[in-house]
């Protein structure tokens, strides 16, 4: 079985390669930690079983990424794997041709049944009472935003530029200005003031 795993975040990859290879070591893994790397891959083989794609992938936005994946692998089940999101987002990834849905903050036990179903190629969604809109809206950062999203508005909110925080996370600038992009449009925001005022207010809410 051959499988790809697109996502940023070298130990998150990592932690889903050893569960992936507990249950077999007849798998060929690929990992890629930008859509650009994936699309080398796809573009010598496209014969992938299972494409793990994470949600928050900085250099790419999810729908156009989904409708690349159905061209360049038609054949392959895609699995989001993100960390949870609202369900009407689920939906529609769902609609454009997401076969199964993993949340990267599953419980071990979860995990490792979800594994044991895709490797199976069968449909994994977690229980219904993991798929709602309780997500409170009013809540804290982190129901907005990836880990390394939220790292990024910690530094932001510190009034640090771009080149510093790109610098102190170990990434380019450029990765920077997509990862701002995509939390502004989470947050609804239209730039950095705006972005660092909704984070410390909502930080307020949470030790007030």
């Amino acid at each position: 079985m051959k499988i790809l795993i697109i996502d940023s975040q070298f130990f998150v990859r990592a932690g889903l390669i050893q569960v992936l290879t507990s249950f077999s070591d007849q798998l060929a893994i690929y990992e890629a930690p930008s859509f650009d790397i994936a699309q080398e891959y796809l573009r010598h083989q496209n014969d992938y079983n299972l494409i793990f794609l994470d949600m928050d992938i900085p250099d790419a936005e999810i729908r156009p990424t989904l409708q690349t994946l159905k061209k360049m692998a038609p054949s392959s089940h895609i699995v989001l794997f993100s960390w949870p999101r609202p369900l009407s987002e689920v939906r529609q990834a769902l609609s454009n041709g997401v076969r199964s849905y993993l949340p990267k903050d599953a419980s071990a036990e979860e995990a490792k049944q979800a594994i044991r179903i895709l490797l199976q190629n069968d449909r994994y969604l977690p229980e219904e009472s993991r798929l709602n809109d309780n997500i409170n809206r009013q809540g804290s950062a982190e129901h907005f935003l990836s880990p390394r999203q939220l790292e990024i508005m910690q530094l932001l909110a510190q009034g640090l530029s771009n080149k510093e925080i790109a610098t102190i996370l170990g990434i380019t600038e450029g990765t920077i200005r997509v990862h701002l992009s995509a939390i502004f449009k989470a947050i609804k925001v239209s730039n950095r003031t705006e972005a660092t005022l909704w984070y410390l207010l909502r930080q307020k809410r949470l030790v007030g």
